[in-house]
Order: structure tokens, then C-alpha cells, then sequence
């Protein structure tokens, strides 16, 4: 037994109702809410019994007229008795069917992840990175195919110390920006994923308590 956010008692079923610590009354106000709820559900039941029979007769004694005027057969009437039967079951399920995206994913989805960390700024550093990545393997690659000669004996462009120079400050400005590149892909993905995570979480956290009627615990976690 909880009041006012904390256990005042606590003890097995019938001990609770022997104590009499005001459990007894939360149980008989459960049971005649439980009653209530039952006998309206009876009633409109009996209501709808009575209307359906009401119905049918009327049917069976004037078939040729309903007919002629409403142009559905007899089965087409009772399938859309059924229809709306179901869907009045439907809305009234306390548990609702988990809805699932069919299809590719869409662009919202993925600008929604670029932007979910200072609005996107991490990704220009990133494509500059890429590209300057990029920039200094093609350029490498070209320095090494044109400084040097294709035979022993041919002229020598750049001689050999300035040729390795530049090969090797080329190399290690395309593994600099390498590891730039890396630092900023994990921090994005480590930042972006414990924003989404703190959202998902808040939101979980502030649901109102429907939503846990409404919502299995294992969906819930299954998200």
C-alpha cells in the first residue's frame, strides 16, 4: 500500500484486507468500477442483440423492398454489420498493434542524424578531412609517375633526397588527415548516438502512464 509516494504497509493479499489500512476500500472501489464497466458492457450487448433481431425481422418481412431500394444483398449487410463490429473492438483494445515502416529509408531520416549533434557542424570537417585525404594520395602518386626518370640512364628531374622529401611529407599529410578523419567520425557517432539515446530516454521518462497501458515493456525496450 502506497501514500503519498511511499510504502505504508506491505503484505500479502489477504493479510492487507485483515488489517484494515484502508487496502479493503481501494479493492471494493477497483471491484465496482470492474462491475460498472461490466454492466454497461452487458447492456450495450443486450442493445445491440435486441437491435439485431429488431433488424433481422424487419429484413426477413420486407426482403424484396430492401432490395429494390438499397441494392445489397443480405450477406453484404451482415459483412458490414462485422466490419463495424471490429472496428469498434479495435479502438477499444487497450493494446494497440506496433506499427512498422515498410520500404527504404527515407532522406529526413538520414539529415535528421547529420543534424542531430551541433546541427550538422561536425560534417564539413569530415568532408574536408576526405578531401584533403584524397588530394594528397593523387598527388603523391602523380609526384612519384613524373620526378622520377623511367630508365637508368636518363636526366634526373629533382634529384634523389628532394624527391623523397616530398613523397614522404605527401605520405604523412594523407595519414594526418587519416587520423583527423577517424577522431571525427567516432566522436560524431559516439555524440550522435548519446543524443539519441538521451532523447529516446527523456521521452520514455515523461510519457504519461497510457502510455505504459498501452505499450509493452519489451517494445519498449526492444526500440
Amino acid at each position: 500500500v502506497m501514500q503519498n509516494g511511499k510504502i505504508t504497509h506491505a503484505g500479502k493479499f489477504e493479510e492487507l484486507l485483515q488489517q484494515s489500512v484502508g487496502f479493503e476500500l481501494l479493492v471494493g472501489a477497483h471491484n465496482q468500477a470492474l462491475e460498472t464497466v461490466l454492466t454497461v458492457e452487458n447492456s450495450s450487448r443486450l442493445v445491440d442483440t435486441q437491435r439485431q433481431g429488431s433488424t433481422e425481422s424487419t429484413e426477413n418481412e420486407l426482403e424484396p423492398t430492401s432490395r429494390s431500394v438499397t441494392g445489397l444483398p443480405n450477406g453484404t449487410k451482415h459483412n458490414l454489420k462485422q466490419d463495424i463490429c471490429q472496428e469498434s473492438t479495435n479502438k477499444g483494445k487497450l493494446l494497440q498493434d506496433e506499427e512498422r515502416e515498410k520500404g527504404s529509408i527515407g532522406r529526413e531520416v538520414y539529415l535528421s542524424y547529420l543534424r542531430a549533434v551541433w546541427h550538422g557542424g561536425l560534417i564539413p570537417f569530415i568532408l574536408i578531412a576526405q578531401s584533403i585525404f584524397q588530394a594528397l594520395q593523387v598527388g603523391s602518386n602523380y609526384w612519384i609517375a613524373w620526378a622520377s626518370p623511367p630508365t637508368d640512364e636518363s636526366e634526373k628531374i629533382v634529384s634523389t633526397a628532394t624527391l623523397f622529401q616530398v613523397y614522404i611529407f605527401l605520405s604523412v599529410g594523407s595519414a594526418l588527415c587519416v587520423l583527423v578523419r577517424a577522431i571525427l567520425v567516432s566522436v560524431f557517432g559516439l555524440l550522435t548516438a548519446q543524443k539519441l539515446f538521451t532523447d529516446m530516454l527523456r521521452s520514455v521518462l515523461h510519457a504519461p502512464m497510457s502510455f505504459f497501458d498501452s505499450t509493452p515493456t519489451g517494445r519498449i525496450l526492444n526500440r
